[in-house]
């Protein structure tokens, strides 16, 4: 983040931002960090289409969970921006441990 810290109220207030661009009804929860915002959708499926519409375009994908998931990373208003989406594209299979 360089030299600039941000505070708390910031990233607050941020959140208060993000929730009128992107849609109160569309986000279950989000976690709020002095220099990050971590979106969880009501719906995984609209992951991917909220990280568009604030510009966020590097996705993570986790298909070793159950059930798998994307996390689309990036900035948005100075802040580090994190929002979790359905795994793109098809299910893959993970492979197991050796045994």
């Amino acid at each position: 983040m360089g030299a600039m810290t941000l505070c708390l109220a910031t990233s607050a207030a941020g959140m208060s931002e993000l929730l009128a661009q992107i849609g109160d009804e569309r986000v279950k929860w989000v976690e709020v960090f002095r220099d990050r915002l971590v979106v969880h959708p009501e719906r995984m499926s609209d992951g991917a289409d909220i990280a568009a519409q604030l510009g966020i375009t590097t996705a993570t994908d986790y298909p070793a969970t159950r059930p798998g998931f994307t996390v689309w990373t990036g900035r948005w208003q100075e802040l580090d921006m994190f929002v979790y989406s359905e795994l793109r594209g098809a299910a893959r299979t993970v492979r197991a441990w050796p045994s």
